[in-house]
């Protein structure tokens, strides 16, 4: 091996390799595509809208935010939650991203075309790990990108000739190691042929993979009460072709006086506690007050037991990410100015202490603009502090 070619590689380690575990760091991003920003160092010939992301790291102990990545000077652009669900993720020290070429974009070739692993010290350095896979004159169904607890390996589901598929590879070399066409219990029903696969991720053991199948219609099936339906939270070895429900769907959902979940929503997994309880979030139908709620609780499947935290911000809680040692959650909380969806909303970022519930507001972007030619905030989830 020459001196270059081991110099590379040495360079690439250290990139890669996380350094002595320290604190943790919520992760979110601000997308805005309302400037034309100049053609300077990018294969575009010209001024034109295009998207700029960057990507930062605000410590929920100190309040100290720094910029982690940006693609302002990159020969790509970020597809992030606003644009793609899931297009940039976090494991331990690292970030990965979905990511469309600049050139291709400006061309009107709307579409991710590789995933990347993302420099987290704001130099703006990228490595690609893999293409993605796509049909001949038919655009690429890419979505939902996820990665283990170590960054050894990240996933993603693709829709191909019909199915669904779950693609998993390994971030050093970029190799495919697996690709299973998704299915549930002894059928082949993907999901899409009713509604979606809503969340998907590795459980802590970085061997096992969950994920949750929404539907919608006017199906029997739309409705999770419905015996023959499949909503609900799956667990599946990384190496099996079939996936089991981690516990029926009704006992996973809260129960309480005054407490009735939407027939037509499963529980939403966000987590496993160091515990062992499982961390969800539900939506339940309109109260007495003549609001929806979302719920924020653990389960010990094993015990029956259930513990409700409270959500102690106004507005709308979403996106929830549980931080990396299972102590902390971060979320979002959304107002809107008015009833329609494309008006400038405030959303906040907090931060629950769940052993005391003590609650923090993080961040906060007050009139932030969500309309599709305007910016938008994407709450990533937590990086390992170096």
């Amino acid at each position: 091996m020459n001196l270059k070619r081991r110099m590379l590689i040495a360079c690439w380690i250290a990139f890669l390799s996380p350094a002595v575990r320290g604190g943790e760091s919520v992760l979110y991003s601000i997308t805005d595509q309302s400037v034309a920003y100049p053609a300077t160092n990018r294969p575009v010939k010209a001024s034109i809208a295009e998207y700029k992301t960057e990507i930062f790291a605000v410590n929920p102990e100190t309040g100290s935010k720094r910029l982690a990545f940006s693609d302002a000077n990159a020969g790509f652009l970020l597809l992030p939650g606003g644009a793609l669900k899931g297009g940039i993720v976090a494991a331990g020290a690292s970030i990965f991203a979905v990511a469309a070429d600049r050139q291709a974009w400006a061309n009107e070739h709307h579409e991710p075309d590789a995933v990347y692993q993302l420099s987290t010290d704001g130099s703006g350095k990228a490595r690609r790990i893999f293409d993605l896979e796509g049909e001949a004159g038919a655009r690429r169904n890419f979505s939902h990108l996820f990665v283990n607890p170590s960054g050894s390996k990240i996933g993603h589901l693709n829709y191909l000739s019909g199915k669904t598929y779950l693609l998993i590879h390994d971030t050093a070399t970029g190799k495919l190691l697996r690709k299973i066409a998704l299915r549930y219990g002894s059928e082949e029903r993907t999901g899409w042929r009713f509604g979606s696969v809503e969340e998907i991720g590795w459980m802590p053991d970085g061997k096992r993979i969950f994920f949750a199948i929404g539907m919608s219609g006017d199906t029997d099936d739309a409705f999770w009460t419905a015996p023959s339906s499949p909503i609900g939270t799956y667990v599946m070895n990384e190496d099996a072709d079939t996936a089991e429900r981690l516990a029926p769907e009704a006992a996973l959902h809260p129960k309480g006086p005054g407490m009735q979940a939407d027939a037509n929503a499963g529980a939403a997994l966000i987590g496993v506690l160091p515990n062992g309880q499982y961390l969800f979030s539900d939506h339940e139908n309109a109260s007495a007050a003549g609001h929806n709620q979302t719920r924020l609780y653990a389960l010990d499947l094993a015990k029956k037991t259930q513990k409700i935290f409270p959500l102690q911000a106004e507005g709308d809680p979403g996106s929830f990410h549980l931080s990396l040692s299972g102590k902390m959650l971060a979320s979002t909380f959304t107002q809107k100015k008015q009833a329609n969806l494309i008006a400038p909303s405030s959303v906040s970022v907090w931060t629950l202490e769940l052993e005391s519930d003590k609650p923090l507001k993080l961040l906060s972007f007050p009139a932030h603009d969500e309309t599709p030619d305007g910016s938008w905030m994407n709450l990533i989830g937590w990086l390992e502090d170096q």
